[in-house]
């Protein structure tokens, strides 16, 4: 049976800087641990994880360095506003998927290191939506362009020493892609090298101590945690009548794998790398619902800057292990992180698996909130797929 979501709750909440992260409230997460009672009694493991995934670290997070946002473009609408496939998605340790304009979503891939990046791209432009998640981490956040009201979000929030706004002098296009016929816009790229350069030649400073993690994780020498609730090993996604995104429960990798509608051919097809041809896979997915629309202060601008409500939170889902659970999330203020409660109304953090996440931010102020789903079963899925537009263009950023 289909699950749909429920009204928005009316919630008004506050929320701590950062999360805890395996089992640490986060009073405590910055303290020494402390000794054990008697000697009797076993030490316990050492715990250092991933921030941004909640496993060991394995190196590929290096202690002590800020963590790293990259704004990737995702518009399929047509031959010449193609995006896809993009570069260095499967390296992001959290992808986050948001609408934009005109019903197009963006992109944002979170990364531990930033120096040993491949290609990442294209690279698009920054948005409020986006950058209001982050800010409470002080992550370096890459894009090229950026929109009105985000470029009020960077004044006001004194971040222009942790954002990395590329321009034509310090970014390369891929020219294969160009010659498939796409816009320039769609085919810029970075990587660790090109970053490191421009973060010694801007004397960015890199240094970052995180106490905490994205998310509440399991501790990884535990076991997993089970989610109480029902059968999820198909998901459906809407954003918008022509971005649609899925996901299809591996039982043997313990992962979602990822897929997406795309208006320019027409079907639904795996989200691949194209720097390896591999399809994307999350152990955690994670689907958030709140009001979504056009900016109040751009009701008549062309460019039909989207504003998404963070200060009330809202409800969800979370999903991990081919089970779902329903969930509520709390941010407040943009400064404040983002957190994962339980639906019982006390602001208890929900405990997430450790492991990759796609996070994805859904509007309830059109259909689309009602047209999200999971079901226990391929065979129970009633996945609908628009008819291709062909018609539809690319919404041009302010900044270009």
């Amino acid at each position: 049976m289909k699950k749909v979501l429920s009204l928005l709750l009316a919630l008004t909440m506050a929320a701590g800087l950062l999360v805890s992260c395996g089992g640490k409230d986060e009073a405590s997460s910055s303290e020494p641990a402390a000794a054990p009672a008697s000697s009797s009694e076993p030490e316990e493991p050492p715990y250092n994880p991933n921030p941004l995934t909640g496993l060991e670290n394995d190196g590929s997070y290096t202690e002590g360095e800020r963590l790293t946002a990259i704004m990737i473009n995702n518009i399929a609408n047509n031959g010449a506003n193609n995006a896809r496939p993009q570069w260095g998605i499967s390296n992001a340790d959290i992808l986050v998927e948001i609408k934009v304009e005109g019903g197009i979503t963006r992109f944002m891939g979170l990364f531990s290191d930033y120096k040993s990046l491949p290609q990442v791209g294209p690279v698009r432009s920054a948005r409020d939506q986006f950058f209001q998640l982050i800010l409470p981490w002080e992550m370096l956040y890459v894009h090229i362009g950026e929109s009105t009201v985000q470029s009020e979000y960077k004044t006001i929030w004194e971040y222009e020493d942790r954002d990395l706004n590329l321009d034509t002098t310090n970014f390369p296009r891929d020219q294969a892609r160009l010659a498939t016929g796409v816009k320039v816009e769609h085919a810029a790229y970075t990587n660790g090298e090109i970053l490191s350069e421009l973060v010694e030649e801007r004397d960015y400073n890199m240094d970052r101590t995180y106490n905490s993690c994205f998310f509440d994780f399991v501790n990884y020498n535990e076991p997993n945690r089970v989610l109480n609730g029902d059968d999820a090993v198909k998901i459906d996604i809407v954003h918008s009548t022509n971005y649609r995104t899925y996901f299809d429960y591996d039982a043997s990798t313990n992962r979602y794998m990822m897929s997406q509608y795309s208006a320019y051919t027409g079907s639904i097809n795996p989200t691949v790398d194209a720097n390896n041809d591999e399809q994307l896979g999350f152990e955690n997915v994670i689907v958030l619902f709140t009001d979504i629309h056009r900016h109040p202060n751009y009701v008549n601008d062309s460019y039909d800057i989207q504003q998404v409500e963070y200060g009330d939170g809202g409800v969800g889902y979370y999903f991990n292990g081919g089970k779902a659970e329903y969930i509520r999330w709390m941010k407040g203020s943009p400064n404040q992180a983002l957190r994962i409660v339980d639906s019982e109304g006390n602001e208890q953090s929900v405990k997430i698996n450790p492991g990759k996440t796609y996070l994805g931010i859904v509007s309830t102020g059109d259909d689309t909130a009602g047209q999200f789903g999971y079901y226990p079963s391929e065979s129970a899925s009633s996945t609908s797929v628009p008819e291709a537009d062909s018609t539809a263009t690319d919404y041009v950023d302010t900044d270009q």
